[in-house]
């Protein structure tokens, strides 16, 4: 299991969320609002990372990374690059979150510049397109807004929902991350890649689809 952040660190990136969010784009959709994650969305992702469903292909719950401090230690480090995590909730109902998409950095060593595309929601959320629909917007601000020149998904090879969705949002599979793992236990992690000259505006809301 990863090692918890120390406290002191998570405070001190949280002392600056509120000056750090306002550098994210609230963003829309024809159902939902994206909006950048705050200090109070915190437990809500904590409480997400301790459903044994939601992170059946993810990690171990009870892993440290998982809890309040490790999310508050890494949701806001990225916010002057423009990269993030934003909440997710339903336009006519703003009172709960339904689940969070991010743009996040991929690893440096391999591929610079190139931002990875995350998203997890509550189960009693799925099957209802929200996250199909979350992520094709975050995708396509990462391309027009952002200039990123590639997004990767990065899936545990079981996990059939969130290969659809990247079937969907017109990823492509790459084979040559083989180096890449994911779960508890660690297995090798199915990678897709989209780029900016493939992005097309093709996402539309799709109610049934198994989103997470």
């Amino acid at each position: 299991m990863a090692r918890a952040p120390a406290p002191v660190q998570a405070r001190a990136i949280l002392e600056r969320y509120d000056r750090a969010t306002t550098m994210l784009p609230v963003l829309e959709t024809e159902r939902l609002l994206l909006k950048p994650r705050t200090e109070a969305d915190l437990d809500f992702v904590a409480a997400l990372n301790t459903d044994q469903e939601v992170m059946r292909h993810i990690a171990a719950v009870g892993d440290p990374a998982m809890g309040r401090e490790g999310v508050a230690a890494r949701s806001f480090l990225h916010v002057a690059r423009g990269l993030g995590y934003w909440t997710v909730f339903a336009r006519t109902d703003e009172s709960e979150p339904l689940g969070y998409v991010g743009l996040i950095p991929w690893r440096a060593e391999l591929e610079a510049g190139t931002a990875e595309l995350s998203y997890r929601f509550a189960v009693r959320h799925w099957r209802q397109g929200y996250a199909s629909e979350a992520s094709g917007r975050l995708v396509r601000h990462g391309f027009d807004a952002l200039g990123l020149p590639a997004i990767a998904i990065v899936t545990h090879p079981e996990n059939a929902a969130s290969l659809r969705l990247a079937e969907r949002l017109g990823f492509e599979s790459d084979t040559t991350r083989d180096s890449v793992t994911i779960g508890y236990p660690p297995v090798p992690a199915a990678c897709f890649r989209q780029t900016v000259t493939a992005c097309q505006p093709r996402v539309q809301p799709t109610i049934g689809l198994n989103a997470r």
